[in-house]
């Protein structure tokens, strides 16, 4: 253990117990509130690592290989590191956090969402009819049940097009599956009208910003049922009553982001620094991409477990990717993005355990003598947390801290230790483990209980508390 190792745990003993759950901390300020994201990291957990590591020697880079929407990036930009980069592989993540990191001078960006706002308006004016009629027409005159699956559910760009054709209206409707089932008829409407005014944006970084306002509002106005990151339609019954005023969505959202941005670059200002920003690409078990031996510290938060029982990040993205697409991707891998985050290889006849956590073995053997194939699911994400962590350790200066934080999750009612296994796994990459920290998660997403064996009427716990591992590149 390094003198470094010591004063650091020594800081970290000293602090309260209840110090990392930041109950009352602003976790939405700045950038950081432009737009929701499944099991984002909050902002004041790596803005006090920053600091504390600070204390103790210089931090010139900083990495997040699972940056999500951006939150550490962002911070490590508030904190004047010179050099911050991040990496995810979810199309709608990376646009997050280029937007998040990227400053637009103030009167720009009023002036361009100010003409935008404008000419939505003056657009919605000149079809004002027929948009206040399209639920009507179709569901009185072509008698079309649009909260149903099929008809206007899986053929509503055809039923649209022709509804705007018939009117001579210049709206571009989009065609993805299932889009009538997601929107009701003048919400497709209206979203394609506001899309249609932001590609006319020219500066491409307002461009992008007044994206992921569009992105949150497509939330908001779809038939998804809001509070959950899954694809869980509203009950028919709502869908049936449910009428959203698109503009004024998009407007409160976009209107509420500018001012965001305008407290960022005041906070930005007062560091003194233009900290150079990248994001990555990359599966985080290769990192082709990113620099090797880099970064003084890593801070990150991996997904918890496999996309498809834990947190849907693709589902999530789904319908604004499908809406904006900024890779411009085909709409098969868009529907894909969950099979190639962590855990996305399917062992199906069983597998060979190679890895080298001998607390992982015995849960995995555990859920094997219930459930083979789940304890296959449970075997892929840690193979490529274990192909992770060399990746990043590799990206790691000698001496630089990586701080992890973790969830521990129950499958078939056997808890998989993240925090210990992590611990176990690492050593084998040149990284010591220094110290873990506990923390209390308040005002969660997820509910308190779930039901992890499908059997009605059995619940189980979700995970209320992180594990923060401490570990120092040798």
């Amino acid at each position: 253990m390094t003198q470094e190792d010591k004063k650091l745990i020594e800081k970290l003993k000293e602090l309260p117990a209840d110090y990392w759950d930041f109950r009352d901390d602003d976790t939405k300020e700045y950038t950081h509130g432009i737009h929701n994201y499944p099991a984002m990291m909050v902002c004041p957990i790596s803005r006090n690592i920053i600091r504390l590591v600070r204390e103790i020697q210089p931090v010139h880079a900083l990495f997040d290989p699972f940056s999500g929407s951006g939150t550490v990036l962002v911070e490590g930009m508030l904190s004047g590191i010179m050099t911050v980069a991040g990496n995810d592989i979810n199309p709608l993540a990376l646009l997050l956090s280029k937007v998040k990191t990227t400053p637009i001078d103030d009167w720009l960006l009023l002036s361009e969402t100010d003409k935008l706002l404008q000419r939505i308006s003056e657009e919605r004016k000149k079809v004002w009819e027929p948009l206040c009629t399209a639920d009507s027409y179709m569901t009185d005159t072509l008698q079309l049940d649009v909260a149903g699956k099929t008809g206007w559910g899986d053929e509503a760009s055809k039923y649209l097009r022709r509804y705007c054709m018939d009117r001579n209206l210049n709206i571009d409707v989009p065609e993805f599956k299932n889009i009538g089932y997601w929107f009701r008829p003048r919400v497709v409407l209206e979203l394609a009208i506001v899309k249609a005014e932001i590609e006319k944006i020219e500066n491409e970084d307002v461009r992008d910003f007044v994206f992921i306002a569009l992105s949150e509002s497509i939330r908001f106005v779809s038939n998804r049922r809001n509070g959950e990151f899954k694809m869980f339609r509203m009950p028919v019954e709502k869908v049936q009553k449910f009428n959203p005023d698109v503009y004024e969505e998009f407007k409160r959202i976009l209107i509420r982001n500018v001012e965001k941005m305008h407290d960022f670059n005041i906070a930005l200002e007062k560091t003194g620094v233009n900290s150079e920003v990248s994001v990555f690409r990359n599966d985080t078990c290769t990192l082709e991409d990113v620099p090797d031996e880099t970064y003084d510290l890593i801070v990150t938060s991996p997904p918890y477990g496999d996309s498809r029982t834990t947190v849907a990040y693709g589902e999530y993205s789904r319908l604004s990717l499908q809406w904006i697409n900024p890779l411009e991707l085909p709409e098969q891998e868009i529907m894909k993005i969950d099979k190639s985050l962590m855990g996305g290889k399917k062992y199906r006849n069983g597998f060979e355990f190679t890895l080298g956590s001998p607390t992982l073995r015995t849960s995995i053997e555990k859920i094997m003598d219930v459930d083979l194939e789940r304890a296959g699911d449970v075997y892929s994400y840690y193979a490529d947390l274990d192909a992770s962590i060399g990746s990043i350790a590799r990206k790691t200066r000698s001496g630089g801290y990586q701080f992890w934080v973790v969830g521990n999750r129950t499958v078939k009612n056997v808890l998989l230790q993240t925090d210990v296994i992590i611990t176990e796994l690492a050593p084998q990459y040149g990284l010591t483990p220094v110290y873990v920290v506990d923390r209390n998660i308040p005002n969660k997403v997820m509910p308190s209980q779930n039901s992890p064996t499908n059997v009605s009427g059995a619940k189980g716990s979700t995970i209320t508390m992180e594990h923060i591992i401490v570990l120092r590149k040798n």
